[in-house]
Formats: C-alpha cells, sequence, structure tokens
C-alpha cells in the first residue's frame, strides 16, 4: 500500500512540476525578449511568484520523498538533491530579476541564463540518476516516463 501511495504522489508531483516548469521556462523567455526592449520591472513581480512556487514544488518533493525513504545513502543523496534544487532556482530567479530590472548588457546575462540552465540541467540530470540508482521505484518511474 505504501509504495502504491508514493508511486502516486510521484505522479501527480511530476504532473505539477511539468506544468511550472513550462510556465517558467515561457516566462524567461519572454523576459529574455523583452530585455531587448527596456526595462520591464513589473514582470519581476509574477516572475518571483512563479519561482517560488518552484522552491516551494522541490521542498515538497524533498518531504514527500523523505518520507518513505529509509537508507541513509539515499537521504544523504536526496538532501543534496534539495540543496541542489534550491540554489539552482535561486540563482535563475536572481539573473532573470537582473534581467529585468537593470537595461545593461541584456545580452550578456541572456547568454549567462542560457549557459546556467544548461549546466543546471546536466547536473539535476546526474544527482537523479544517483537516486535513481538507489531507489527502485524512482528507477521505475523514470523507465516509465521514458516508454511513453
Amino acid at each position: 500500500m505504501t509504495e502504491t501511495h508514493w508511486y502516486t504522489e510521484e505522479t501527480t508531483w511530476r504532473k505539477l512540476h511539468l506544468r511550472v516548469g513550462y510556465t517558467l521556462l515561457v516566462f524567461v523567455v519572454t523576459a529574455i525578449l523583452l530585455s531587448f526592449f527596456g526595462r520591464y520591472v513589473w514582470l519581476t513581480i509574477p516572475f518571483v511568484l512563479i519561482g517560488m512556487a518552484m522552491i516551494g514544488l522541490d521542498v515538497k518533493k524533498y518531504r514527500m520523498r523523505r518520507t518513505y525513504m529509509k537508507d541513509r545513502d539515499a537521504v544523504r543523496l536526496l538532501k543534496w538533491n534539495l540543496l541542489y534544487d534550491l540554489i539552482s532556482s535561486g540563482v535563475l530567479v536572481s539573473l532573470i530579476s537582473t534581467l529585468l530590472i537593470f537595461q545593461y548588457d541584456s545580452l550578456t546575462l541572456a547568454i549567462g541564463l542560457l549557459v546556467w540552465g544548461a549546466v543546471s540541467d546536466q547536473i539535476s540530470r546526474m544527482l537523479q540518476k544517483k537516486l535513481n540508482e538507489r531507489v527502485p521505484l524512482l528507477h521505475q518511474l523514470d523507465l516509465e516516463r521514458r516508454n511513453q
């Protein structure tokens, strides 16, 4: 029963995370495009709210997984994953806010943002792969997601 409940929570969390993630991606691309035309300080408020939602989802994921994980090494990997997610989201929100508020050198900030996104994605995948190796249910969910 516990594993079934965890499976349901994981799939629900993933769908919600994808929706918020796609919203964030659209917002980031819009912010980059608008930053070349001037300062759009008013856009920082909804963006920070979306960033806070992403951080909230990362903490929710940590709490949910922590409830079901008993292996000490898996819990340690989970803590590192949470720390990395929090830092990554914080840097992303800071870069976009800087891009929207200040009008200097938007191209450099946009390139920096794209580089940060690429590096962040690779590190996140590496941490998730290590966690999948330790937790069979997460590995099973990952395989199902790839087969769809």
